[in-house]
């Protein structure tokens, strides 16, 4: 399914909104907290800031950031 919006100019930063589908797929409601993770090819993949999944993003941003060099080797 390819779904798209508009980037728009709101008091000196960007927003856009999320398709009703994608919302409604993901189970979003008003409040709902979401975390960008960069994939590395300049994009970003969301997720939902639900039970454990700000600690393991957290942690996992700390390992990419103390083994970046290593990775990169890879």
């Amino acid at each position: 399914m390819l779904l798209s919006t508009k980037v728009h100019e709101q008091d000196g930063s960007l927003s856009t909104s999320i398709p009703a589908e994608a919302a409604r797929r993901m189970g979003l409601t008003p409040g709902t907290e979401l975390f960008w993770v960069e994939d590395g090819q300049r994009g970003y993949r969301v997720h939902l800031g639900e039970g454990k999944t700000r600690a393991i993003l957290e942690a996992h941003e700390e390992a990419i950031t103390e083994y970046r060099d290593v990775f990169r080797e890879l």
